[in-house]
């Protein structure tokens, strides 16, 4: 943790009266190793999504609405005043911590060419300025800041990624020429491991190399990275075309660029555009060309998506079968179930290598599930007890795909009235996306009502989105396809992979989530529509039928076949009969 007196005491030291705290780091993702957590660092903050501004008397942050109960858990609130993103965030409360004349300062390494853009307009609202450090100041004090990550670089094979690099970068080498611009500059890492088909281990559940890279129109690369860290593997897999840099040779590299560039204003960090503009180079704002094409699965990728979530399935019917016939399910814990699930999943034969969960295992009990990204620790583990729910979020990194899943379960198959009515009001949103078609050109956030209507009717809403997008063996959180009451930035397509997420939270009570992985496919007749690839049963002891129509039993049944069908044949013994007695036909 850093100390906040000696963080100011820095502040002073080189003449600011406030600093802005980012969650991101330079690469702009959504997921950052422990070297970057500057805002855990100073408040102990655990999401993934939160913003941080400490005056010289002041120490305020935002997160978003997943984690507005977690963060009152982890964030010591006589220190720290707590807002939300949603309600305006920071920019909104600029006069509320900053005086005329005062500055406010920022490591541009941490910040977006368009967030740097708002911050120095709402500055000068309220006559202040905003300047750039050098030297971040949370890192001149962060006396235990764990050294940045650097495993080692291996090559995501065809196999997997179905297309090569070279493919891929004359494709969007073309795409640059067409507009007018000599190169692009790729900021965010999962953007340069698609594009290179390079893998590593730089961050928990994301298996990326931290790096930078400037695609040219011809199609070449300067790959911004250790050297070193490159094997032998994937020196091979490149080609003459993809030339290595140490890092400390970008600013010069950038630097020599001639023609126009493109940045991404919304995910380039203001610390390139800085050394471009004061090189004199032609900065255009362009979208990274890179997050089109990823979305949009190949073949290849889509039918790795279905084996890893077939495989998924196994471990979790595996899991689902050690809740329910546990002896002494009493002794097990949040922390214990999580383990278990992990055991499950590495102990799951299969050709393909996994590496690792897709993000940190959400295990939550009772009230803990209302809190939607709830991170369970040895201090707030609860153990479990009859009568009660346990909601379970968590996913896998496979090579040929990356799952996400969230079920819900009875504890011993006893349920309340209300608890069955909060998972059956779930499942029929969860339903109703699933089974809708929609034509081409259709947004996400004309999709997102479809799961809210049957709570809306009820009076109740959940915070977070709906549906994300889900890369392949990258993040399991992947854009810019997303279902949610906010406008989409990309029209759904075939090929893309998005979640199916609806929820209810009752604070200190129970939560409720039900989550599948969705495949954007086209049918016969044009129109698009879901292919469901996740196929896991729902708990039936939650499922009141009275509140279900005949459409929706005939889906769940139809679900459960295809759940009998597709994952019987890699089952046996137990197991088989496990799955066999929770898809038998509800009607």
């Amino acid at each position: 943790m850093v100390d906040l007196n000696a963080f100011r005491d820095e502040l002073r030291r080189q003449g600011l009266n406030a600093f802005l705290v980012p969650m991101d780091d330079a690469h702009m993702g959504e997921y950052s190793p422990g070297s970057e957590r500057r805002i855990t660092a100073l408040s102990g903050f655990l999401g993934s999504a939160g913003f941080a501004v400490v005056t010289l008397d002041k120490a305020l942050i935002w997160t978003d609405s997943r984690y507005t109960i977690a963060i009152r858990l982890e964030v010591d609130e006589a220190v720290w005043t707590i807002g939300e993103i949603e309600s305006g965030g920071p920019l909104a409360s600029v006069s509320g911590f900053l005086k005329p004349s005062e500055v406010l300062g920022y490591d541009p390494q941490m910040h977006t060419i368009g967030g740097v853009e708002s911050w120095t307009q709402a500055v000068a609202k309220v006559e202040a300025s905003l300047q750039p450090v050098s030297l971040n100041p949370v890192d001149a004090v962060w006396r235990d800041q764990p050294a940045p990550p650097a495993t080692p670089v291996v090559p995501h094979g065809l196999e997997y990624s179905g297309r090569s690099s070279l493919d891929k970068r004359r494709a969007l080498a073309a795409s640059l020429s067409k507009q007018g611009l000599g190169a692009q500059v790729i900021n965010q890492s999962d953007s340069v491991a698609w594009l290179l088909n390079a893998r590593a281990d730089d961050i928990a559940g994301l298996p990326v190399p931290r790096s930078f890279a400037t695609l040219h129109a011809d199609g070449a690369v300067d790959w911004f990275i250790r050297p070193e860290r490159i094997t032998d593997a994937m020196h091979q897999a490149l080609d003459n075309r993809v030339v290595i840099f140490p890092p400390e040779e970008m600013n010069a590299r950038l630097g020599q660029l001639g023609g126009r560039v493109g940045l991404d204003r919304t995910t380039c960090n203001a610390a390139i555009a800085e050394t471009l503009h004061d090189a004199g180079v032609e900065v255009v704002a362009n979208t990274d060309p890179v997050v089109l094409p990823r979305a949009i699965k190949n073949e290849t990728e889509q039918q790795g998506a279905r084996d890893a979530q077939r495989r998924d399935a196994r471990a979790m019917i595996r899991f689902s079968r050690w809740l329910a016939e546990h002896p002494a399910i009493e002794q097990e814990s949040e922390l214990s179930v999580a383990a278990a699930l992990l055991a499950f999943r590495e102990q799951n034969p299969d050709p393909v290598p996994m590496n690792g969960i897709s993000f940190n295992t959400i295990s939550a009990f009772a009230g803990h599930a209302a809190i939607a990204h709830y991170a369970v620790s040895e201090d707030s583990s609860l153990p479990l007890a009859k009568g009660q729910m346990l909601l379970v979020d968590s996913g896998g990194q496979y090579h040929n795909g990356t799952t996400d899943i969230t079920r819900v379960w009875a504890i011993g198959g006893q349920a309340t009235d209300r608890q069955r009515r909060d998972y059956s009001l779930t499942l029929k949103g969860h339903l109703a996306l699933a089974r809708q078609a929609f034509p081409t050109g259709t947004m996400g956030h004309h999709l997102d009502v479809l799961t809210r209507q049957f709570m809306w009717a009820e009076g109740m809403d959940f915070q977070h989105g709906t549906g994300h997008g889900i890369g392949s063996y990258l993040s399991v959180h992947e854009g810019p396809q997303g279902i949610s009451k906010k406008p989409g930035k990309a029209a759904l397509q075939a090929g893309m992979l998005l979640s199916n997420e609806p929820g209810i939270y009752r604070e200190g009570e129970s939560g409720v989530r039900i989550e599948n992985v969705e495949l954007v496919v086209t049918r016969d007749d044009g129109f698009l529509a879901f292919e469901t690839l996740t196929l896991v049963p729902y708990d039936r002891n939650l499922i009141d039928l009275s509140l279900l129509t005949p459409e929706e039993i005939a889906q769940i049944d139809a679900y459960h076949a295809r759940a009998l069908a597709e994952i019987g044949p890699d089952l046996d013994g137990a197991d088989l009969d496990h799955l066999r007695q929770t898809t038998e036909p509800l009607a």
